[in-house]
């Protein structure tokens, strides 16, 4: 099933459509979740964008000035306030409002983009405030309840179910732990709270997703996904350590069910945690962790799947010595790793992300008479064949070979002549240009052969790969 972040396609690692709940009488909100109030703020933001615009014959990016806003929720009585970094970003200026009325300046602590989280501080005395919750996530359709802070409507309520998914996969941040909850988030309140009946913060809601056409019955319904309270706990520290988040990493990109999906297969879970590629030179390529190695414990934690292992991981102090127990072969081996910083993007293969963001699979042909390879068609996904126009999917059928790749900041930037794509490091080397913030954008020239060739628009939401 497909679905739409945000205003983004994305995909589930499950799907399971629930019913709206009914909507509960005024006096249902617990005295708890009422008193919690007072630590929801709005958050208005003073920001620099950068837009595309056309003139002189060619696209360039200007910064206008412009004003964004969100929720945010006070996690402490001295004035720290935990938002979505979404909210903030380009922030020049940041500006709060309590539910009384009242108006403070707020500065930027730090920013973990890779949680979509940041961290912000208000002066002006002691505030109300909300601790977050001891244990984990609460059961499937457990109550819970949505409290955001529009500055154009003011403080808001929404009851709500916990989601039936525990761990999503969307690919929209580098670290995900999305959970489901079965209530809309709507505009404006992404960075609030979503808390239990006792007033304690469970998470912090993000993403609005809504189902396709082709998924939606008289009982369907948006939905929102949230940051769970215990990664944002953890970021939380992480944030208070410098201007950015630092997290650990030992360079293993997973197999997960976005990779499966542009490989045109099904996502098994029952694989586990299992490395599609160790990244050269780091931390998991010196201990010697092999790609197909399933990874069974990260120190002193069992992992039974991806989200147990990326946890463990993220948990890991930089630069200290752990045990990483890996399955190969049937056998169990229990490898040394330091972890180190974590790059700002590690990305995957230029096959696996061409494939991610295109939906087209790509191999390299034999060497001809000169001893060049060159990219042909391998196939698409079931996505992409059912999107395309028959026509269309039938002349792709042909496996035609990828010639050159207008990337997309080329274009911006009025770089109109196409890159030609010969080999694999050519190919990666043009990817990174084909990013554009968060939207891949390539124009793609493929030729059939016999004087025949086709330029093909690819544009995709940038897609974040499980890497550990």
């Amino acid at each position: 099933m497909r679905i739409l972040a945000s205003t983004c396609f994305a995909l589930l690692a499950a799907s399971t459509l629930a019913a709206v709940p009914p909507k509960p009488a005024a006096d249902a909100i617990p005295e708890p979740v009422a008193a919690a109030f007072g630590a929801i703020v709005s958050v208005r933001v003073h920001e620099v964008v950068k837009v595309p615009v056309f003139r002189g014959g060619r696209f360039m990016r200007e910064p206008v000035e412009g004003l964004g806003a969100g929720s945010g929720v006070i996690v402490s009585e001295d004035g720290l306030i935990l938002t979505n970094a979404h909210v903030v970003a380009g922030a020049t200026r940041v500006d709060i409002m309590t539910t009384d009325g009242r108006e403070m300046s707020a500065s930027v602590v730090s920013v973990d983009e890779a949680s979509d989280l940041a961290l912000l501080r208000a002066s002006g005395g002691r505030f109300r405030s909300v601790a977050f919750t001891d244990g984990g996530l609460p059961a499937p359709r457990t109550r819970l309840y949505v409290l955001g802070n529009r500055a154009d409507l003011g403080p808001q309520i929404a009851w709500a179910r916990m989601g039936t998914h525990a761990k999503l996969r969307v690919g929209a941040r580098p670290l995900e732990f999305w959970s489901e909850i079965e209530a809309p988030i709507g505009p404006g309140n992404s960075g609030g709270a979503i808390l239990d009946a006792a007033g304690r913060l469970v998470g912090v809601p993000s993403l609005l997703i809504t189902y396709t056409e082709e998924a939606q019955t008289s009982d369907t319904h948006a939905s929102g996904l949230f940051i769970p309270a215990r990664h944002a706990r953890r970021a939380m520290r992480r944030m208070r350590e410098g201007p950015r988040a630092e997290w650990p990493w030992i360079g293993l990109l997973m197999e997960d069910p976005l990779i499966a999906a542009s490989d045109g297969t099904a996502w098994d879970p029952a694989r586990g945690a299992r490395v599609r590629r160790v990244f050269p030179d780091s931390p998991a390529a010196e201990a010697g962790i092999q790609t197909g190695d399933r990874v069974v414990a990260v120190g002193p934690a069992a992992t039974a799947g991806l989200f147990d292992a990326l946890d463990a991981v993220l948990d890991l102090p930089i630069g200290e010595k752990t045990t990483i127990a890996v399955e190969r072969d049937g056998q169990t081996l229990r490898l040394t790793v330091v972890p180190s910083a974590r790059p700002a993007d590690p990305r995957p293969d230029p096959l696996d992300d061409f494939a991610l963001h295109t939906g087209f699979r790509l191999q390299p042909t034999a060497a001809g008479k000169e001893g060049r390879r060159t990219l042909s068609l391998a196939g698409m996904t079931s996505y992409t064949r059912r999107d395309l126009p028959e026509f269309e999917a039938t002349l792709f059928d042909e496996r035609p070979t990828l010639i050159s790749i207008l990337p997309g900041q080329n274009a911006l930037e009025g770089l109109t002549r196409r890159l030609p794509v010969p080999s694999l490091v050519d190919l990666s080397a043009i990817l990174s240009r084909c990013f554009v913030e968060e939207q891949f954008v390539a124009l793609a020239h493929w030729d059939f052969g016999s004087g025949k060739s086709v330029d093909r628009a690819h544009v995709h939401r940038k897609i974040y790969p499980m890497v550990l």
